[in-house]
């Protein structure tokens, strides 16, 4: 019997797409695949998600490797752009409210940044009604590494065979089952109703 859910943030409860996020921002077409690669490609993107470089160590950073870029640089990792990079999926939110007025514990296991992580807990209330998370950037670590869920189940005590873990990467999810945990591969709300029978 499922007790315990434990969700994604970007992708799941939010809209994350990099490249649809270029779009919005209106980066000229010319560039969008090479700034893409320069930025979510790059291991400072993945020191940042993981807590040893803040937003504007990585914004430095990029911007002095890349000058000809530096602009869409601030620009595209503004903490004032997160509201075009993560827009809320209105129908999961209310989903995931209601799972947790259900009796369900909603645990929360997110790669994010810092400033992301502030951004979220200032405009949603995910972060609030979950029962408790882990976030790449406090634990120096991210999925999918197993050792980022091992923390999450000890921290909270939670007991895998009554837990499933939805996720909208592959990669997440295989190391996720990896140690006991149920896994939906995230695409659409209709895979969640699952959770009501």
């Amino acid at each position: 019997m499922i007790k315990n859910i434990i969700f994604d943030i970007g992708g799941v409860l939010l809209e994350y797409n990099p490249k649809t996020y270029l779009d919005k921002l209106n980066i000229e077409e010319s560039k969008r695949k090479e700034l893409n690669n320069i930025i979510f490609h790059n291991q400072k993107w993945r020191d940042c998600l993981n807590g040893f470089i803040n937003n504007e160590e990585l914004i430095n950073y990029l911007g002095k490797e890349n000058p000809k870029y530096k602009n869409e640089i601030e620009q595209i990792l503004s903490k004032d752009n997160l509201k075009y990079m993560l827009p809320p999926k209105q129908d999961i939110i209310e989903y995931y409210k209601s799972l947790k007025q259900n009796g369900y514990k909603i645990y929360l296991c997110s790669n994010i940044t810092e400033c992301t992580y502030d951004y979220i807990k200032d405009n949603f209330e995910i972060i609030q009604i979950a029962d408790g998370g882990v976030f790449s950037c406090f634990e120096h670590i991210s999925k999918p590494n197993i050792e980022i869920y091992q923390n999450l189940i000890n921290k909270y005590q939670i007991n895998v065979k009554e837990t499933i873990f939805i996720d909208d990467t592959n990669k997440n999810i295989i190391n996720a089952s990896k140690i006991g945990l149920k896994t939906i591969l995230f695409n659409d709300i209709e895979q969640l109703k699952i959770l009501e029978e």
